[in-house]
């Protein structure tokens, strides 16, 4: 979890692109006992290289109806099959692997898996074989995740540059430059496309609206403005992955503001204050976000109107919001899974991840698919789980069924 902020227990330090800055630690609020309706059941998992820390913040597990796909800063890239096997080589359907780090990806289309590396690489393999297609130089690391439409990859660079590539070939369509601040967060806000349309979160803390088969400007917007006397304080990166409800554009500004635009003119319809980073979730009633000290908040998505706010799980590291059918998903820095009612904001059900090689190990990607979750974790275990009822609530389930066929008899 490469950011700027402070870190859990003693290992995480500050990650930003320029300098350094001493090493905060931060003590992880303690758990509550709860009883969890939920549990997790493992239907197979297997070893990959382990994981440094940082530079994760553009990787990702991505998926088709068959199989999981991964990559690593070691360079490897490796689809898996969805199903379990009996044997781990059997749950392997490829692997690829680079002389340089993965720093963003996958993403998939069609029969194309899509990475960007730390030397400026963005290369495309077959998903059915693993078989590298194509691969284009661009100016820096890639350390955004593509977004693909139109026959086109959109991808940034570190140093500011936005690129649309042709997929078929990677031949580069067009490109724009922009100016970026000398301190920011390690990682990049993904490009979002939306009907012809790239949206794109700067370091600099404005939003911008450009047409994708140019590249021309259509609008720019403030999310958050610097401030301060130094390069640290002064950082307003957009980081978290931009979101698109009932025709408007949510962003979340690190030192900046949660804020809603209008899609067409970028004009805001409110903007409140929340620092934070991760990627957080938007549904009909809500905005779901994590700031900077691990407090979930929740706003009206209408006016931004702050709902609720659970600081139960502060310094804990948490990852990107998620959900899974009803609940907001929340996994933390020491391997732990909540399930959180979007409603009032309390916790409802809790699961640990563990593996072969002990507990508490850190979740750096998570993929939610149906009732199935996928986790990759700093051992380098990718670990696919099955999403159930405890035996609590099937007992409880029962219980109450034997109750209510009494109650029927007897009357």
């Amino acid at each position: 979890m490469n950011v700027i902020r402070t870190a859990i227990v003693t290992t995480l330090v500050l990650g930003i692109t320029a300098c350094s800055s001493p090493k905060v630690v931060r003590v992880p609020a303690p758990l509550e006992p709860i009883d969890s309706p939920l549990q997790i059941n493992h239907n197979w998992q297997v070893k990959l290289h382990a994981m440094p820390v940082f530079d994760g913040e553009g990787l990702n597990i991505a998926h088709n109806e068959t199989a999981v796909f991964t990559a690593d800063q070691k360079g490897m890239v490796a689809a898996f099959k969805i199903e379990n096997q009996s044997r781990w080589t059997d749950q392997v359907l490829w692997q690829s692997q680079l002389s340089e780090k993965v720093l963003s990806g996958p993403a998939l289309d069609g029969r194309y898996v899509i990475v960007g590396t730390s030397k400026g690489k963005v290369v495309a393999f077959d998903q059915a074989s693993g078989e590298v297609l194509w691969q284009t130089q661009l100016s820096s690391e890639v350390v955004s995740k593509a977004a693909i439409a139109d026959n086109k990859v959109f991808t940034r660079t570190v140093d500011g540059h936005l690129y649309a590539l042709s997929l078929s070939s990677g031949k580069v369509i067009w490109v724009n430059e922009r100016q970026m601040p000398s301190l920011s967060l390690r990682g990049s806000s993904p490009v979002l496309y939306n009907e012809g349309i790239l949206y794109v979160g700067w370091e600099t803390g404005k939003v911008e609206a450009i047409k994708a088969d140019s590249g021309k400007s259509l609008w720019e917007s403030d999310v958050a403005i610097p401030r301060g006397r130094t390069d640290l304080e002064r950082m307003v990166d957009i980081q978290a992955s931009l979101m698109i409800r009932d025709n408007r554009l949510v962003a979340l500004g690190y030192q900046g503001k949660l804020a809603a635009m209008s899609l067409e003119t970028g004009y805001l319809f409110y903007a409140e204050d929340l620092s934070g980073y991760r990627d957080f979730v938007v549904d009909e009633k809500a905005i779901y976000a994590i700031d900077e000290d691990d407090y979930i908040n929740a706003y009206d998505v209408s006016n931004g109107t702050k709902l609720w706010v659970n600081k139960t799980l502060q310094n804990r590291s948490l990852g990107d919001l998620k959900t899974h059918q009803n609940s907001l998903l929340a996994i933390d820095g020491l391997g732990y899974i909540h399930w959180l009612d979007k409603l009032h904001g309390t916790v409802e059900a809790r699961v640990k991840h563990s593996n072969d090689y002990g507990d508490e190990n850190t979740v750096l990607q998570a993929l939610v698919n149906g009732d199935d979750i996928y986790l990759l974790d700093q051992q380098g275990t990718l670990n696919s789980y099955h999403i159930e009822k405890s035996d609590l609530a099937k007992f409880k389930a029962q219980h109450q069924m034997v109750k209510q066929d009494k109650k029927v008899n007897h009357e």
